[in-house]
């Protein structure tokens, strides 16, 4: 199920406590930098990356080669691995996003022949209807290439410590990567996201006056090729979905048991439930009253994901009794407004 918006209570909605302005924390998403169409709810995630020039390489022959030059190289690495990965954490990232529904095939990898330098021509139209009607989805994102670059760096050096010289190892990784996505909808018949990601993406160092304690102290190159993968999906996972940050929010209990019925709703996740409740109580008692009911009346419109009204509740909370509390509130919801409208 698609969620818009989750919130996670974490403080205990106690209605005897004395205290009348309360706070807990949700996550509020951060939109995208591509806005996919709402007709897309569910994606198939293919692997297309793997050419002839692909392998699983082993941890330890990887590393003894690296050895072997001394640690001081300029490498590409195609391993399956770490294609395979980076695909199957996209498919997390996009799930946990609320966002989407995601398959992963098992057979999830459309081999070709060409080499890894050229990325192959977009799918054929057949292929990809088959692929979402086979899985059931809306459309299909395909990696079409990804390669990883290493450098690495080993040096020797003497430090004057109390006036004997004693010998410095140092080590050093950067992982760059080049990967090529699509998004095929095949409603539309269009390719709608076609992108090139190239990212100097990690970086390890390390030094130490033992050689041993200094490799110790590093990940394995295979294991800092599968960390870039990692990153590779997450840095395309903020170009399609939303990502989620912690934030503050404020509600008010009243000590009227018909209207704080609805922390009680919204402590349940039935944040609807709780905004029914809440609205006929809006504009009856004094100014100060209202405008606290009003506060939680924008907060249970932002939770529900109509956003444009929750700015309206806050502004109408605001005109009817100022409170610093709901300015910082109206401030945040309209950060949130411009980066959605960017």
């Amino acid at each position: 199920m698609i969620k818009l918006y989750i919130a996670t209570i974490l403080l205990t909605l106690a209605l005897s406590s004395p205290a009348q302005l309360k706070k807990f924390t949700v996550e509020v998403p951060v939109p995208p930098s591509f806005k996919i169409s709402d007709s897309i709810q569910s994606f198939t995630l293919m692997n297309r990356s793997m050419t002839p020039e692909f392998s699983n390489i082993f941890d330890d022959s990887l590393q003894v080669a690296f050895y072997r030059k001394n640690f001081d190289t300029n490498y590409i690495i195609i391993d399956s691995l770490v294609a395979d990965t980076t695909l199957k954490v996209l498919g997390d990232l996009l799930y946990d996003s609320y966002r989407y529904d995601i398959v992963i095939p098992v057979d999830r990898n459309l081999y070709r022949t060409e080499s890894y330098l050229k990325t192959p021509d977009p799918l054929d139209w057949e292929t990809v209807n088959s692929i979402c009607e086979t899985y059931q989805t809306d459309a299909l994102i395909v990696l079409e290439n990804i390669a990883t670059r290493v450098v690495t760096n080993y040096t020797r050096t003497k430090e004057l410590i109390d006036f004997t010289y004693y010998n410095i190892h140092l080590a050093s990784m950067d992982f760059y990567y080049r990967a090529h996505w699509r998004v095929y909808d095949p409603k539309v018949r269009q390719v709608v996201v076609d992108i090139l990601v190239n990212q100097d993406t990690l970086y390890w160092d390390n030094y130490d006056y033992s050689l041993v304690e200094v490799f110790r102290g590093l990940p394995s190159v295979k294991e800092a090729a599968i960390e870039t993968g990692i990153k590779t999906a997450l840095d395309f996972s903020q170009i399609i979905a939303p990502s989620w940050i912690p934030a503050t929010r404020y509600y008010y209990l009243t000590k009227n048991q018909s209207i704080d019925l609805s922390v009680q709703l919204a402590a349940e996740g039935k944040w609807n439930e709780a905004l029914e409740n809440w609205l006929p109580y809006a504009y009856l008692g004094s100014n100060v009253n209202q405008s606290k009911i009003m506060l939680n009346i924008a907060l249970a419109y932002e939770m529900t994901g109509d956003l444009n009204s929750a700015i309206e509740w806050a502004k109408k909370s605001m005109q009817t009794f100022y409170r610093e509390v709901t300015n910082h509130y109206l401030k945040e919801l309209l950060k949130r407004q411009l980066a959605a409208k960017k």
